[in-house]
């Protein structure tokens, strides 16, 4: 993981990250991954804006090792 991956990484600390990476890793519902990629990008943001930056932006879509596999055509 790394600022270019992960959505408001600067505005985080290493115990964050820690955290953040391991309850990535921990999701086995593309559902729950989504519901808590949204709350920690409205985190990132609030964060953000408190402390007068621009809205992070960027990262990986950190639940598309959950999505069903597409049919091959």
């Amino acid at each position: 993981a790394s600022e270019e991956n992960i959505r408001g990484w600067q505005l985080m600390t290493a115990e964050e990250r820690s955290e953040h990476q391991a309850r990535i890793r921990s999701f086995t519902t593309l559902e729950a991954c989504r519901s808590y990629q949204e709350s920690h990008h409205r985190s990132m943001e609030e964060r953000a804006r408190q402390r007068g930056l621009p809205d992070p932006s960027g990262g990986r879509d950190i639940c598309a090792h959950l999505k069903p596999d597409q049919p091959s055509p």
